[in-house]
């Protein structure tokens, strides 16, 4: 039910990746960054999405801490997607390390802020390939 008048934002759902041959081809297609909190893998697409990825190996921790640092990433991501290449779309993995169990919100959006930054900077000078899940074997430089 609608409340008249309200001032409710609309948030869409974030796009995230799902199957394991979307993780592939931004693994083997795309490009890597790195921080001391996680890896950032990221592939330039023809579409205007901007899809996210995660993925917390067992060895971080129990399934309670996976899921928070799922939910810290994807919570940065959604504050700073409006922020970052609106035009552009693109796939973007992030591969937590051990250290983020230490690191405190602050260090983690900092780390995003500055690897988003070169994200940006690499979408803009480098043109889109045909990420046609069938060309696995084309990689970017």
């Amino acid at each position: 039910m609608k409340v008249q008048g309200s001032t409710q934002k609309v948030t869409r759902k974030l796009e995230t990746l799902r199957s394991s041959q979307q993780f592939r081809r931004v693994y083997t297609q795309g490009r890597k960054f790195s921080t001391p909190y996680f890896s950032a893998f990221i592939l330039k697409n023809d579409g205007p999405e901007q899809r996210l990825g995660i993925t917390v190996t067992r060895r971080i921790g129990s399934a309670v801490v996976r899921n928070r640092c799922k939910r810290r990433l994807r919570e940065i991501f959604r504050l700073r997607e409006r922020n970052a290449t609106n035009t552009t779309g693109f796939d973007l993995v992030l591969n937590v390390r051990s250290e983020m169990l230490q690191a405190d919100y602050q260090q983690l959006e900092a780390a995003f802020v500055q690897t988003l930054g070169r994200i940006e900077m690499y979408l803009a000078n480098h043109p889109a390939k045909n990420n046609d899940v069938h060309s696995g074997n084309e990689s970017i430089q």
